[in-house]
């Protein structure tokens, strides 16, 4: 079952309708037993390994979290956690390195080591055991062994590395003291199988998620009309525009061979907003199925294609993964608190990890090396550009988004001096003057402040500070609450914003020239593909009658277009601090009724449906 199906239209208000219905108490119960019959609808045997991997971390939880004086953050209505938390967090995160030598009993490591190896083994074995085979023969091959194999036929679990990657995030922050261990299995198995995230994400953290199932959420009509918008717009994002690009991608990447180079490269283009538009529609659609229940995940999407830099984009795409293997891996290996060599290579564990996460071939670990690279190369040439940019007039601290938040625009990302909100809610006021207590303390522990900022945003899902300085320079409009900036139209301004411009489509190119070994069949391909562009681009060959030649004819492929615009339009709005669909939602009700009814026929005329609605599967199933 999919989102995008029937079975999944029947499902769902079932569900909620009864989720409102039973007695508070019943209502985890309920929630749990739809997770397990919405993911063992892809195959029964799947919810005993769930269930083996839920009871298996759970044990471990309460074994590694005995006598730990952890307690829960207490997360708002939108999922955020408390500034005493993130104190908390911040303070544990600096002594990890000290507890791992005297502070941690050897029954708890072990147990915790033990944990992780299970499960991470069950993740290797199923998703990698052919690809490590396959290599182990072609390498005794180069050594003059051959060896017959044949290929083994081990279907992967969907979802396993999500509800892995969420169980070993949970087992982590109990062996910290980051949380205490969750004493009752029903909301632990909740936390680890709630349907709407556990497919594809939002990879979901415990101090968030967990007490939020603790307590009772009563039915509100103003956040099930959110939630119904926000799955609206996934849907729109999935089968009006994902599945209607993968048409003309699907086509180029099958028959490269026989097209031009010009084609590959309008293909790998697309495929960028195809690979976005699906997978960030999946997780706008888990978001907004879990609101509509009452339950806030974090935004794992944040106008990525926007970005000044691939650092920028990695904070900005698929946010709870690059938080997850930031807080698990990255801090782990020293982060940035060690000599440049070594904080180089710790990126590119990072990266190439990641890499091969997202699936077992070389394609992939090409794909994470490059976005690992780009960072690395960014970071030796940034004195050399740095200087160039002073020639030409701008301030030497213009390419760090620390130091001049206004390259970042209106988006509330990055830590300040100074919340700039409008309401500064109690929580907000705490986080800022416990930050500027810690700033001491971090800097002598070696986590930068950027780090620091990361971990808020990415642990709460949300984070409010901006400079003042970010602000400057721009321009103030009204249009759906869009704070684009205040100040006056300079000659610096201007410059900014064209150096600005000039960085979002440079980082866009080396993103989407890395998403070509990400969508091909093979590194092979992926290297033939560039071959093919760099010998026979076909300039003289370009034209739209060849474009309508590529699997979209020229109705869709102009429908195609206009619907890109659409999502760019959406993400400016968004990059600049305005909410579309919260202005819908305070419009009268016949407006807005008459515009979710439109949006519904959008999506029913428009969608990409398949034959005899055979639903197209989200990409990130496969991971």
């Amino acid at each position: 079952m999919i989102f995008n199906s029937l079975g999944f239209l029947v499902f769902f208000p079932i569900v909620l309708l009864v989720y409102y219905v039973v007695p508070k108490f019943l209502q985890n119960f309920w929630l749990l037993l739809s997770s397990y019959w919405f993911y063992m609808s892809w195959n029964p045997r799947y919810g005993l390994l769930l269930l083996g991997v839920t009871v298996l971390t759970y044990i471990a939880g309460l074994i590694i979290g005995k006598d730990s004086h952890a307690t829960w953050g207490n997360p708002d209505e939108d999922g955020r956690i408390s500034a005493d938390f993130y104190s908390k967090v911040s303070r544990s995160r600096r002594n990890i390195e000290i507890k791992a030598v005297s502070g941690r009993e050897k029954k708890q490591r072990a147990v915790l080591t033990l944990t992780l190896c299970i499960i991470f083994g069950l993740l290797c074995f199923y998703k990698y055991t052919d690809f490590l085979a396959v290599n182990m023969v072609k390498l005794l091959e180069r050594i003059g062994l051959f060896v017959e194999f044949d290929h083994f036929d081990i279907v992967m679990p969907v979802g396993i590395s999500f509800f892995t990657f969420q169980a070993a995030g949970y087992l982590i922050d109990v062996y910290r003291e980051e949380i205490p261990s969750e004493k009752n299995f029903l909301r632990y198995a909740l936390f680890v199988s709630f349907f709407p995230s556990i497919l594809a994400g939002p990879i979901g953290r415990a101090p968030s998620l967990m007490p939020q199932y603790s307590r009772t959420r009563e039915f509100d009509w103003n956040r099930v009309c959110s939630g119904f918008m926000l799955m609206l717009w996934g849907f729109f994002l999935k089968l009006v525009i994902a599945d209607r690009a993968a048409i003309l991608v699907n086509f180029v990447y099958q028959n490269y061979h026989e097209l031009y180079g010009w084609a590959i490269v309008l293909a790998t283009v697309i495929y960028a907003f195809e690979i976005y538009c699906d997978f960030c529609g999946y997780s706008i659609i888990a978001t907004g199925a879990a609101n509509m229940l009452g339950v806030a995940f974090m935004e794992n999407f944040d106008c990525p294609y926007f970005s000044v830099s691939v650092q920028d984009f990695w904070r900005r795409w698929h946010i709870s993964l690059s938080g997850w293997f930031r807080d698990y891996l990255y801090f782990p290996l020293g982060g940035s608190r060690c000599n440049f060599l070594r904080r180089y290579f710790n990126v590119m564990v990072v990266f190439v990890v990641s890499g091969l996460w997202h699936g077992s071939q070389w394609s992939y670990v090409v794909w994470g090396g490059l976005n690992g690279l780009y960072q690395i190369i960014g970071g030796i040439l940034t004195p050399v550009r740095t200087l160039l940019l002073r020639i030409f007039g701008f301030d030497k601290n213009v390419l760090s988004l620390k130091k001049n938040p206004a390259m970042a625009g209106s988006m509330k990302i990055y830590s300040s001096i100074e919340p700039t909100t409008d309401v500064v809610t109690p929580w907000e006021k705490k986080a800022l003057s416990k930050k500027r207590r810690s700033d001491e303390e971090d800097s002598e522990s070696g986590y930068s402040d950027e780090d620091i900022r990361a971990s808020l945003r990415v642990s709460s899902g949300l984070a409010a500070w901006q400079t003042e300085e970010a602000k400057r320079g721009h321009l103030r409009t009204g249009v759906f609450g869009i704070r684009i900036g205040e100040g006056e139209l300079s000659f610096r301004s201007v410059k900014m914003s064209i150096l600005k411009l000039i960085r979002i489509l440079i980082t866009f190119v080396l993103i989407d020239f890395a998403w070509l070994f990400f969508r091909a069949a093979g590194l092979r391909d992926a290297l033939m593909m560039i071959e093919r562009v760099k010998n026979n681009f076909g300039f003289s060959e370009i034209s739209l009658s060849g474009i309508y030649e590529l699997g979209l004819n020229e109705r869709n492929f102009w429908l195609l277009m206009i619907c890109i615009a659409i999502l760019f339009l959406s993400d400016y709005v968004k990059y600049h601090g305005g909410n579309i669909r919260k202005w819908i939602l305070q419009r009268p009700m016949f407006l807005r009724e008459f515009i979710i009814a439109v949006s519904i026929l959008v999506i029913l005329v428009f969608g990409i449906w398949g034959n005899s609605y055979d639903a197209s599967s989200f990409i990130y199933f496969q991971y």
